[in-house]
């Protein structure tokens, strides 16, 4: 399995640092404060909520020790190979404790969908072995439909096209670089079921679960 780039004292440390930052952002009175955050590429949506005493959630504007602050934890948590979350939630309540849950293949409600070029920077930054390119993000990037095995060695992708083989005694020129990155020492796909990941984010895939003090 491959290890995160930041070491889980770093991260833990992060984490912190954000969750911090919200409860300041809070100010008095607070039950709940909620940061959603959503990314690929340079892309980036950030909503932070802030729940008082009568139970309504209220947006805030997040500040930038928010924003940066997952930003710089979504780089942290990057798996070569693997790549890293795009969508995360963040919930702290009083007197501190909190949940994170990251989401690495789910595709996230985006405010705006992000354009093609998004998805294209974010697998030259995060660069994700084949098998972790769900095929909602192929679709996305504008990036073909992942070949099988099978079709593969038929010579044949999905839609019939012939895939182009090297002449004889020449090798066929590389694909480019966020179609073939590094391989993956990393955990298998998750299985996509209902609702959210669970607490923590998927197994193996960030700081340990809740509750904790931020």
């Amino acid at each position: 399995m491959s290890e995160p780039v930041a070491g889980q004292a770093e991260l833990d440390r992060m984490t912190k640092a954000v969750g911090r930052a919200m409860v300041r952002a809070a100010g008095a009175g607070w039950t709940r404060v909620s940061a959603r955050y959503r990314s690929v590429g340079r892309h980036i949506e950030v909503d932070l909520h802030v729940t008082g005493p009568d139970g309504v959630p209220r947006p805030v504007r997040p500040p930038a020790e928010v924003v940066d602050g997952l930003g710089r934890l979504r780089a942290g948590m990057y798996r070569p190979g693997r790549g890293t979350w795009i969508g995360a939630v963040y919930d702290i309540e009083p007197p501190g404790t909190f949940t994170c849950e990251f989401e690495p293949d789910l595709e996230p409600v985006w405010r705006r969908v992000p354009p093609p070029v998004g998805f294209v920077d974010e697998l030259r930054t995060f660069p994700r072995s084949e098998e972790f390119i769900p095929d909602w993000f192929r679709a996305r990037a504008g990036m073909p439909p992942a070949v099988t095995p099978e079709t593969q060695a038929a010579g044949t992708p999905p839609h019939g096209i012939p895939v182009p083989q090297p002449a004889p005694g020449r090798h066929a020129a590389p694909p480019p670089p966020w179609e073939n990155p590094p391989p993956s020492g990393g955990p298998g796909r998750h299985a996509a079921g209902p609702g959210r990941p669970p607490l923590g984010g998927p197994p193996g895939f960030g700081p340990p679960a809740g509750p904790r003090q931020p």
